[in-house]
């Protein structure tokens, strides 16, 4: 399956030893999607492809993942595993919006607007008030 859209949290990586003795490591992500209704997504990315995936938050990316299902102690969890990454726009990476006050344009006073009042009380009936 993919999923298309923008990196919005990585949570920190986790990891430990198996029952079988194997080393294992961790990292979450949430992607949000750019749909119409869009949605968010967490999903893990397992073992050296942390690394090699090198995901940020900001990022535009398509996922491919995998879904499956276990049961433990009569309840059934599903898991979102994430099997390969392709970085939209690699060079370009964006960051969280925040305002950039050093490059905006100054800005023009508005000239005060007449109340309804005023509009209405002028010397001359013939002009519209709009």
């Amino acid at each position: 399956m993919e999923i298309s859209g923008k990196i919005i949290v990585a949570l920190p990586a986790q990891g430990g030893v198996s029952k079988a003795g194997k080393e294992w490591s961790r990292q979450d992500y949430v992607i949000e999607t750019k749909e119409q209704y869009p949605k968010k997504i967490a999903f893990s990315v397992m073992n050296d492809n942390i690394m090699n995936f090198g995901l940020t938050v900001g990022q535009e990316v398509d996922i491919h993942i995998d879904i499956n299902a276990t049961e433990w102690n009569g309840k059934w969890y599903n898991s979102i595993t994430c099997w390969k990454v392709i970085v939209r726009n690699p060079g370009q990476q964006t960051a969280p919006s925040q305002p950039n006050y050093a490059t905006a344009p100054p800005q023009q006073p508005t000239p005060p607007q007449p109340t309804q009042q005023q509009m209405f009380d002028n010397d001359n009936k013939d002009d519209l008030p709009f």
